[in-house]
């Protein structure tokens, strides 16, 4: 009911709308609608009651809800069903709750605040409300178990190339699943799937974005120095529009992926990678590999110079350090 409410103080461009007219449309008390808007006002909506006029739209707080995301997709099919939570464990736990229960092709899982977030090798991610977005996709597209991981690289570049294109930020990927701002971290990609032996069942991306966080906010100690959109603009941003571009950008990506393979993606993953011709660490398991970065596999593999002058290709690991001089 208050998402049609809404959806009618919208349409009325600015102007008032009578409790009684809202009343008829919507079939309920004008003492129903008087209830419903001041929940809309606890929720952050700004609306202006005249005992005359009626109610008028003055502000849309920065929520990440259904009815401030889903009617502004550009999407077809990601993003359609769409659950929203105040607070979580972890999106991507929710996500895959909801695979094991039947959930569509493209749901996704969108929370205000995370109470156990976490990146790859099971680190925490800092979660705090409203400053952030924690977010999770579910793709149930059957791919070859090798190939699904890729997914992860497919929502790396849909993101950098929103930083990029809607707040003119020199975002670049530290293979495989971090996003960068010169060389601090702004988002992180976690990556998760079921699978028979051949092909996956689902594969879940977790995506955590640091939109509005302030200096003092990642003030503590990190593995890796960290940024948000916010202090890199001056400004905060609206993370609606930072949720909008990315679901819209990852949309087109991944279908391109369907149909032409990480191939056609690598030379963009090389464009945006922000390790290429630099002398980094590489921790795989308990070996460490120190060596130059010198691109990727149609598959998405690193291949590294190694400091002993041998060349590697190396499929899983973790960048532990940058030598952002070289």
């Amino acid at each position: 009911m208050k998402s049609e409410i809404l959806k009618f103080l919208r349409e009325s461009a600015g102007n008032f709308v009578s409790g009684s007219n809202l009343a008829d449309r919507l079939g309920i008390s004008r003492t129903g609608i008087w209830k419903h808007i001041q929940q809309l006002k606890n929720m952050g909506y700004e609306i202006l009651s005249h005992p005359k006029g009626g109610y008028k739209l003055i502000e849309i707080p920065d929520s990440l809800r259904q009815g401030e995301i889903v009617p502004n997709l550009e999407t077809d099919w990601l993003g359609r069903e769409y659950h929203y939570l105040e607070t979580t464990t972890s999106t991507n736990d929710q996500a895959l709750l909801l695979a094991a229960q039947g959930a569509p092709n493209g749901t996704v899982v969108v929370a205000e605040q995370q109470t156990r977030g976490r990146g790859r090798l099971r680190r925490d991610w800092l979660s705090m409300p409203n400053r952030g977005i924690y977010i999770s996709i579910l793709l149930r597209n059957p791919l070859p178990v090798r190939v699904a991981p890729q997914s992860t690289y497919l929502a790396a570049v849909a993101l950098v190339k929103v930083l990029r294109s809607q707040f003119d930020l020199p975002a670049s990927i530290k293979w495989p699943n971090d996003i960068l701002i010169g060389s601090r971290k702004v988002a992180g990609i976690l990556t998760e799937m079921q699978s028979d032996q051949d092909y996956s069942r689902f594969v879940v991306i977790g995506v955590g974005i640091n939109v509005n966080y302030s200096r003092e906010d990642l003030g503590q100690s990190f593995r890796y120095p960290a940024t948000s959109i916010a202090i890199e603009t001056g400004n905060a941003v609206k993370r609606q529009q930072v949720l909008l571009g990315f679901l819209n950008q990852l949309e087109k990506d991944y279908e391109d992926f369907l149909a032409k393979g990480l191939v056609e993606l690598v030379p963009q993953l090389e464009a945006y990678s922000g390790i290429l011709g630099k002398s980094i660490t590489v921790l795989c398991g308990e070996r460490e590999i120190s060596g130059k970065a010198e691109g990727f596999t149609p598959e998405g593999a690193l291949l590294l110079l190694r400091s002993d002058g041998e060349r590697e290709t190396v499929w899983v690991g973790d960048v532990a350090r940058v030598d952002w001089t070289s």
